[in-house]
């Protein structure tokens, strides 16, 4: 006999299963819910939302340039890039009070002949509008032109410096062969009476395609830390060329006198106070140029190698060495420890002595 077949018999297993599955799917979600509420039941108050403060994005500070020769803030990156200009400005006493010194970077001096001084004064990142009185280049432009990458402002030369200077290719925007960067003054008698200014020099350097723009090395720089031990500096060079420095505690400076009078600056009528003063030791000898009518001859200064130096700022002495390595280098002034002496932002003397010079401080 045989086996009755049921009919609808595999519909009815998989109804069977699919009954199974909704009801484990059921208990599943139950449990999650049932553990939600569970933890939610357990859980502190929600914390008190507070106004937010958000007031937009953040505008950055501007940034800030400065004088790679004086280290003194200047409003734009353009002024840190302007090329310097070095003016040999006379100091015959019939050529003082100057004009524009204490508006310098950096003024080196030096002895030129017949017991005067003479300024080599570099202006960097300032606009300086009279500047003098200008007279006439010596060979020591033949060592600080490569140095600051400068352009060289003078009144003429003798037959032997313009050769030398010819011949070492330097950007010399001097007068009688740029008439337009210079004029003379009615207040003074030749030839203490030739003026010039910073745009003059650099425009007349570039309408003969001297680019008037370069990127200056940077000197080390600090912010002012005085500590006074030293007031008085005496740089005896002549009788007509007695320097001194008296260091005054209000404005950490050291106000300049010449003669035993104060040095004053014929532009703003304020006497030139330096940052810094230093008195750098050199080798110095007379070369084979005949520099005037007198028949002095032109002096060589050494100042490429290392020698003794004398920094002085916040009313403090340092002693070191001073070393420059090639006619493109910058001049280093270092420690007793071999580490840089850091200048204060501002203007700085450079005073050029022989060796062995003695100069007096106290």
């Amino acid at each position: 006999m045989s086996t009755p077949i049921h009919k609808y018999s595999s519909e009815s297993g998989s109804s069977r299963r699919w009954i199974a599955i909704i009801l484990i799917i059921v208990l599943v979600a139950a449990a999650a819910f049932a553990g939600v509420a569970f933890y939610l039941a357990n859980q502190g108050p929600e914390p008190a939302r507070t106004a937010g403060t958000f007031t937009g994005p953040v505008t950055p500070p501007p940034p800030e340039y400065y004088c790679p020769l004086d280290g003194t803030k200047v409003t734009s990156f353009a002024a840190t890039e302007k090329r310097p200009v070095l003016v040999q400005v006379d100091n015959a006493p019939a050529a003082r009070p100057q004009s524009g010194l204490s508006q310098a970077d950096i003024v080196y001096e030096a002895m030129a002949e017949g017991d005067v001084t003479r300024f080599s004064a570099i202006f960097a990142c300032r606009e300086v509008d009279a500047i003098g009185p200008v007279r006439s280049a010596r060979l020591i432009n033949l060592e600080l032109v490569p140095e600051y990458t400068a352009l060289l402002s003078n009144s003429g030369s003798s037959r032997g410096t313009s050769d030398a200077l010819e011949a070492a290719a330097l950007p010399n925007i001097n007068d009688p062969s740029y008439p337009q960067a210079y004029w003379r003054v009615d207040d003074r008698a030749a030839p203490h009476d030739m003026m010039t200014s910073t745009s003059n020099i650099r425009n007349a350097a570039e309408s003969v395609g001297i680019p008037a723009t370069y990127k200056v090395t940077p000197l080390i720089f600090k912010d002012d830390t005085p500590a006074p031990a030293v007031t008085y500096i005496g740089v005896p060079y002549s009788g007509i060329a007695d320097v001194s420095y008296r260091y005054d505690a209000g404005t950490n400076s050291w106000l300049r006198s010449i003669g035993g009078e104060p040095h004053i600056d014929a532009l703003n009528g304020v006497q030139i106070s330096p940052k810094n003063v230093i008195i750098q030791y050199v080798n110095i000898s007379e070369s084979d140029i005949e520099e005037d009518a007198g028949g002095n001859m032109g002096l060589v200064f050494g100042l490429q190698g290392t020698g003794r130096v004398q920094v002085f700022r916040d009313g403090q002495m340092v002693e070191g060495t001073w070393e420059r390595n090639g006619e493109s280098s910058v001049t280093l002034y270092l420690d007793a420890s071999g580490k840089p002496i850091p200048l204060n932002r501002g203007l700085t003397f450079v005073q050029l002595v022989p060796v062995g010079f003695q100069p007096a401080i106290s």
